[in-house]
């Protein structure tokens, strides 16, 4: 994946994309929690310079371990100060989960990518279909606990517009994404595909109705996260015109 220059207010864009249960600003960090959800939804996002970093650090820290949570950051080659991953790392912090960010002109998108032959839906609100099937291949089966109900009613509802495209054939879900319209950028997230439909072109139909729903709405301009070692999914992004802006990890107690 090609990288161009980093784009902070991608990472805001991203969290805005996936609101916590519960937020809390100190300075400009974000410090979210959300009850058995990791990383995005349950960390802090550190932004701005190196000023009083260790008494940022420390703030964190307490708001986590008074939550009864292990202390998690989100640490982007964008946004966070520069000497946060070394300051972490002296506390006994290791970084994980090194995820990419990318971008791409909606256009582009649009005209790598086809509609396939499923038919599908778009709507501005969680159904139960487009929810079990998300979840069915985000979480091992069976697994519909707490985390599914604050997944449901918390992360997959940001403030800013959103919409959750469903692909099918023979009246069975095969696909699902979701899109969240802010800034004039297209943020999509929540890429799934069911066992039954992989290796068919559905994660490309997805995408290419969620071109579309941009395109409709006047967005000129995409961006998402994906995870470094999940090759197919970047394999996927690469090929329909999405190039890396930068890239962050989570740092937790090692």
């Amino acid at each position: 994946m090609t990288r161009v220059t980093a784009l902070p207010l991608l990472d805001e864009l991203l969290a805005n994309a996936w609101p916590p249960q519960l937020l809390r600003l100190d300075g400009q960090w974000r410090l979210r929690w959300s009850s058995g959800v990791t990383r995005r939804g349950n960390s802090a996002l550190a932004v701005g310079a190196e000023e009083g970093l260790d008494e940022h650090i420390d703030v964190a820290e307490a708001f986590y371990l008074g939550r009864r949570s292990t202390p998690m950051f989100q640490v982007s080659t964008a946004s966070a100060p520069s000497s946060l991953a070394g300051r972490l790392a002296a506390r006994g912090y290791a970084g994980s989960a090194r995820t990419i960010v990318a971008h791409s002109a909606t256009e582009e998108v649009l005209g790598a990518t086809g509609s396939g032959p499923w038919a599908h839906e778009s709507t501005s609100r969680v159904t139960d279909g487009w929810f079990e099937t998300y979840w069915a291949v985000k979480s091992p089966p069976g697994r519909l606990g707490p985390e599914a109900d604050v997944c449901r009613s918390a992360l997959l509802h940001p403030s800013p517009p959103s919409l959750y495209v469903a692909l099918s054939q023979a009246g069975t879900l095969c696909g699902v994404g979701q899109l969240v319209i802010e800034h004039g950028w297209a943020g999509v997230q929540c890429m799934a595909t069911s066992e039954a439909g992989r290796r068919q072109g559905v994660a490309t139909a997805v995408l290419h109705h969620l071109a579309c729903e941009a395109t409709s709405r006047g967005v000129e301009r995409m961006y998402l996260a994906v995870m470094a070692d999940n090759s197919g999914a970047r394999r996927l992004y690469d090929a329909v015109g999405f190039v890396a802006s930068h890239e962050y990890r989570f740092f937790a107690p090692s």
